[in-house]
């Protein structure tokens, strides 16, 4: 009789690729050694062509990243399309939109363009659904009942794939009477955007992951523990599920270059400067202050003419919203992902700021190798 081998290899749902498992007390669990300590994605602007997004993507692959996040929002071109363009060109990397809104596409079309990405990147597809967006606020519809909105779009999601007949009535959408091209497909991670506590209990009661925008670590360790407490209230491991945060990557050549992209970008980094000023030791006033100024800087930098604030104020808030510094000084930024880490996250989502080809060596050169196991 053959012996039965107490090791094997099974497909990691999630990463969809292989991981080792041991069989212990009857059951396969999985090996971690030389997993990634900290999932390393970038995110790229969303205005760059589908060829040269491709580009960047092989590039992303070849230098160990493991998620492309490709931003959505007013001032881009369509993503699901240059998403499938980069798909065709590499093998391994994860590909998604971030964050798309069913205020901008009906949960259907979302649906049914995920999935087909996920076809074209044979399983590395992924998307984060969020509850705003740029684009959104440009067509004049209200953007109210944003949760629910978020819920019914990931439901749908579920639906399109499971196949069949789709009939749903929702809180902010329904469907009626469509016939779906899937069966029982495979839904690719879905990540919900969510800093506030509703849409934090949303996606830790439906969704495969979250991911927090411009969130600093000290706040980051709050969220954490909130997604976890609703993890454990939802019966839901907290070991599947991925606690991602969008936070800008500008380190380039020298100093004075990186402080002046910060700068002319800050207009950005106020979504939710009220949200984390207690944690950066911003005067409420002054959150107050940028909150209302927050729009027309965002129109003035989108025009060429980014409006830039006193400069205490600025160096505040690129100190503590922003890993901005020189090449020679990449430690130090290496240290704020240690911190994040630290305070739960598994995975970041780095966008970056300079020549996104430069961003990427310097991600790969300096970064990837510290977060994974040896």
């Amino acid at each position: 009789m053959a012996r039965r081998s107490n090791w094997n290899f099974q497909v990691d749902p999630f990463k969809n690729e292989p991981v080792c498992v041991c069989l212990i007390s009857g059951a396969w669990v999985p090996l971690l050694v030389g997993r990634p300590k900290l999932k390393i994605g970038i995110v790229l602007d969303g205005r760059a062509s589908a060829s040269a997004m491709a580009d960047l993507a092989r590039l992303a692959e070849k230098n160990g990243i493991e998620n492309l996040w490709l931003s959505a929002g007013a001032r881009t071109k369509d993503h699901f399309v240059r998403l499938a363009v980069a798909a065709s060109s590499t093998t391994k990397i994860r590909l998604g939109p971030v964050a798309t809104s069913p205020f901008e596409m009906h949960p259907v079309v979302i649906g049914t363009a995920l999935l087909t990405l996920d076809e074209a990147a044979a399983g590395r597809g992924c998307i984060v659904v969020g509850g705003g967006g740029d684009l959104a606020s440009t067509l004049g519809a209200p953007l109210r009942n944003r949760v629910q909105a978020v819920e019914d779009t990931l439901r749908i999601i579920r639906k399109l794939a499971e196949g069949g007949e789709v009939n749903y009535e929702g809180n902010m959408f329904k469907v009626a009477g469509l016939f779906s091209p899937w069966n029982l497909a495979r839904v690719p991670p879905m990540f919900v955007g969510a800093n506030r506590p509703r849409m934090l209990e949303l996606a830790a009661k439906l969704a495969d992951g979250v991911m927090f925008t411009d969130m600093p670590g000290n706040y980051v360790a709050e969220l954490v523990h909130t997604v976890k407490a609703l993890l454990s209230r939802f019966g839901r491991s907290k070991d599947d599920f991925q606690i991602s945060n969008w936070f800008v990557w500008n380190v380039q050549d020298n100093a004075e270059e990186a402080r002046r992209l910060a700068r002319a970008a800050l207009a950005f980094r106020l979504y939710y400067i009220k949200d984390v000023a207690g944690h950066i030791g911003l005067a409420r006033s002054d959150a107050v202050m940028l909150e209302r100024r927050q729009p027309e800087m965002v129109r003035a930098l989108l025009r060429g003419r980014p409006e830039l604030l006193q400069k205490a104020l600025s160096d505040l808030i690129i100190d503590k919203l922003t890993i901005t510094g020189d090449i020679r000084g990449v430690d130090r930024c290496i240290e704020r992902l240690h911190e994040f880490k630290k305070q739960g996250l598994t995975q970041i989502a780095l966008s970056l700021e300079g020549d996104p080809a430069k961003g990427i060596r310097t991600i790969g050169q300096k970064v990837v190798p510290i977060f994974r196991e040896t």
